[in-house]
């Protein structure tokens, strides 16, 4: 998220006008006919999830209430325009299902959106939440759809693919393929084509060290952090397989979903407060795939918690990201925490710690909505 962005009550209300507040829009083209700027940042979130979803331009026709819609709800409303507008209409109405828009009314050459009451923002089902946060975490190391990433061996894993960086040196990629082949094996060969039959002796060999030395023959550019390009055009292809990628969801939760309960449920037991804003688990489902669970931080959450009382889930979060991260190698202990803060406030938050400094940034800030996820009591009992 860029600096200088001024929110008041979330409302985003000012910053350099040609500053992006997400990936494809400026705060300038939010701006009303005198310059001021007063709009939402979940409607902000929500158009540009409408843009992501459609893949092509959208314009902000308007701020201004106009025909009898938006008189009484300033900032939480938007005309845009699209071409078809038919399709913009039609993908925003199906946004209503996820709680994205409220209200969607076609108008002429525009497309009105309304956002939900921000007082009483719809809670998000626990597979939308995982999707988000998952993009969320890969958007840290990553850019584009997290569900195509393919880095060659920059790192020492070899190759690393998806949202969750699954690689040879742990295994996790071939485990992975398993889950793929298991869920839909004609759909994942047609994407490798002709290395289908490479990729599978490739999967055989005896050694994950073979594995990686494959995968680095393979690599390319600067610290062969590229691939391949028929080799990661194949695994794009993967990627872009709604099976495939739901089978990556359930990878996901099975991997890394178990150890946010498992974190979830301690917390409760040390302190009763309820932990489900989405802001919260995904900073606590980041802090799960980065370094794998609470338990190294135990005996420092609870003597912080005793001394400091926390009241609400943001400050027990707080303490527990910042606990873990602070047992870190203390050459990374400000990035971990930075990162997590980042997630909790949705902008970056500078850390110092053992004499090191970080402050993490991230596109995907604008996924992270202030509403809490259903369901998840039912995991913690």
């Amino acid at each position: 998220m860029p600096k200088g962005l001024r929110f008041e009550n979330d409302y985003l209300a000012g910053g350099p006008a040609n500053a992006w507040v997400t990936p494809n829009f400026r705060l300038s083209e939010y701006a009303g006919a005198d310059g001021r700027v007063f709009v939402h940042r979940e409607l902000v979130a929500a158009v540009q999830v409408l843009r992501t979803l459609l893949g092509r331009g959208l314009d902000i026709a308007s701020t201004a209430a106009a025909n009898g819609l938006g008189e009484q709800i300033a900032g939480r409303f938007v005309w845009v325009r699209g071409d078809p507008l038919a399709d913009v209409a039609a993908t925003a109405t199906r946004m209503i299902k996820d709680a994205w828009f409220a209200r969607v009314e076609a108008r002429g050459d525009r497309v009105y959106l309304e956002m939900p009451d921000p007082a009483r923002l719809p809670p998000i089902a626990p597979e939308s939440a995982l999707d988000r946060a998952i993009a969320i975490t890969a958007a840290f190391e990553t850019s584009g759809d997290p569900y195509q990433q393919a880095t060659g061996n920059f790192d020492g894993a070899g190759l690393s693919f998806g949202p969750l960086q699954a690689n040879l040196k742990t295994g996790t990629l071939q485990e992975l393929f398993r889950r793929y082949q298991a869920r839909d094996g004609a759909a994942l060969q047609a994407c490798f084509g002709a290395l289908w039959g490479e990729w599978q002796r490739i999967l055989r060999l005896p050694s994950r060290a073979q594995q990686v030395a494959w995968a680095d023959a393979l690599s390319r550019g600067t610290g062969k952090a590229d691939f391949d390009a028929d080799w990661k055009g194949a695994l794009q292809a993967v990627g872009r397989v709604p099976a495939l990628r739901a089978e990556t969801l359930a990878y996901a939760y099975d991997t890394y979903g178990r150890k946010l309960i498992v974190a979830l449920a301690w917390l409760k037991g040390v302190r009763p407060i309820r932990i489900t804003n989405f802001r919260c688990l995904a900073a606590l489902y980041d802090l799960c795939v980065q370094q794998g669970s609470l338990d190294k931080a135990h005996d420092a959450i609870r003597r912080r918690i005793a001394a400091e009382n926390p009241l609400d889930e943001f400050a027990l979060t707080r303490i527990a990201v910042e606990e873990r991260g602070r047992t870190a190698s203390p050459e990374w202990r400000a990035d971990c925490i930075s990162r997590r803060l980042c997630i909790i406030e949705r902008e970056p938050v500078r850390v110092s710690e053992a004499g090191h400094n970080a402050e993490r940034d991230n596109p995907s800030l604008y996924l992270l909505r202030n509403a809490p996820v259903t369901q998840i009591e039912r995991y913690l009992s």
